[in-house]
């Protein structure tokens, strides 16, 4: 075996590891909301003036948030929901039992004071804690972490409580639902139990909660790293150089990084609903970027001399505008494609930072926050994730300059092809 082949083994293995499965499976079916959310703020997003009046002064606005709050403000809840199921699944364990013992153990170590403010009756604001409250935060973007280790945690505790027999069996005479009742209820006695001593232990410490502890410690700095320009393009490149080789690329990064995206992009629609600036670099709205290159490619392949490449790209321009890629990495092909891999590794990467720059120094409006479908030609969508004409104008001009990188790319190959595309018709000549 080459040492190619022994690292594609590895990466696959690390693909196939249970708890990666277990949490790419959870964001996955957590995507479903996150999509319907998505509706609401295209809606809430359109860059036409007179309907973001219209907006502001009916308080539509106000309404069309709700959903995106909803989401937003209970990320945490369905990632620990999720996971515990998914991690019962995978053992092959009552699912509904799994994930709600970890709902109930998240919930055991989310902290119950909040930072609130109100109005006295002369009108001032007063801003304190409120014990008895659990925070919104807790629930969205700042509990992902801890939903998961919950979620993971809970549910395996209580499978291994069930594989140990450490239940109450009721006769077979006993209704089922009757009879689940009694089996769950040691187990999820005990594994309540585990989480109140683990939430009495924090609270002796300095970080008051364990979930104070996981996002000072862990998520907060994975979130800072994770969640720029540069760690957009790292994420890019990998995705491409995995694609390259024939491992969906997408699929593996994001089961090692989806976490850091998700907290993110919760944060993010959490500002946008509230009418604040993102405080994180947008993986949702940046996404189409990730793209860009074969929409180029697909142009290029409309106007090639290969007949075989002008087919693929009259076959793949419809799929390619909305973001749809596989048509021409599959059929150009792109996969164990020397030539063509240079400029698909390289050219989003390019793109996005250029992209992040040009909104950093105010060249182009800066992405809203609002989850906007991806499946959208990407000048129109950064036109509608920036509510403005400059991001449509600068959509534009990434998919000439990655034209211009393609090109050279494109035309060594072209020229491969034409040479076959001879080569057969000579042949077939001679059998004639």
């Amino acid at each position: 075996m080459s040492k190619l082949d022994k690292i594609m083994a590895k990466i696959n293995k690390f693909a196939q590891l249970r708890y990666i499965k277990i949490l790419t499976s959870s964001f996955m079916t957590i995507a479903a909301f996150s999509v319907g959310c998505s509706i609401f703020s295209l809606a809430k997003s359109l860059p036409i003036p007179i309907w973001q009046t219209f907006l502001m002064t009916s308080g539509l606005g106000d309404i069309l948030s709700i959903p995106i709050d909803m989401v937003s403000n209970l990320y945490a809840i369905m990632v620990v929901i999720c996971v515990g199921y998914e991690t019962a699944k995978s053992f092959d364990k009552k699912t509904l039992p799994a994930a709600m013992i970890a709902f109930g153990s998240f919930m055991i170590l989310t902290p119950f004071t909040s930072n609130v403010t109100i109005l006295n009756e002369a009108g001032e604001k007063i801003s304190g804690i409120a014990s008895g409250v659990i925070g919104i935060s807790s629930m969205g973007a700042q509990g992902i972490f801890l939903a998961m280790i919950c979620g993971i945690l809970a549910a395996r505790l209580y499978i291994l409580l069930i594989d140990k027999n450490i239940r109450i069996k009721m006769p077979d005479s006993v209704p089922p639902a009757v009879g689940n009742m009694f089996e769950t209820m040691l187990p999820a006695g005990l594994v309540f139990t585990f989480f109140v001593v683990l939430r009495v232990i924090f609270q002796q410490t300095s970080f008051g909660t364990m979930q104070t502890f996981i996002y000072t410690l862990l998520q907060a700095p994975l979130m800072g790293i994770g969640n720029n320009a540069m760690g957009a393009c790292l994420y890019d490149i990998a995705c491409k150089v995995l694609w390259v080789f024939g491992v969906h690329g997408g699929m593996l990064v994001y089961s090692a990084l989806g976490s850091v995206r998700a907290a993110a992009g919760i944060a993010n629609k959490a500002a946008f609903a509230a009418g604040e600036a993102i405080p994180y670099l947008d993986w949702e709205l940046i996404t189409p970027f990730t793209n860009i290159g074969i929409l180029a490619l697909t142009i290029l392949l409309l106007f090639s001399k290969a007949k075989q490449y002008k087919s693929l790209g009259k076959l793949s321009i419809a799929t390619s505008l909305f973001n749809i890629t596989e048509p021409v990495v599959f059929g150009f092909p792109i996969i164990l494609n020397p030539i063509m891999a240079i400029p698909f590794i390289f050219n989003n990467a390019i793109c996005l930072g250029l992209t992040s720059f040009v909104m950093k120094i105010g060249l182009v409006a800066p992405l809203s926050g609002a989850g906007i479908s991806n499946v959208i030609p990407i000048p129109i969508y950064l036109w509608m994730s920036t509510r403005s004409i400059s991001g449509l104008i600068w959509g534009l001009l990434m998919v000439v300059l990655s034209l211009v990188i393609f090109f050279p790319f494109f035309k060594i190959a072209e020229k491969m092809a034409l040479k076959q595309e001879l080569e057969g018709s000579a042949e077939e000549e001679e059998t004639l």
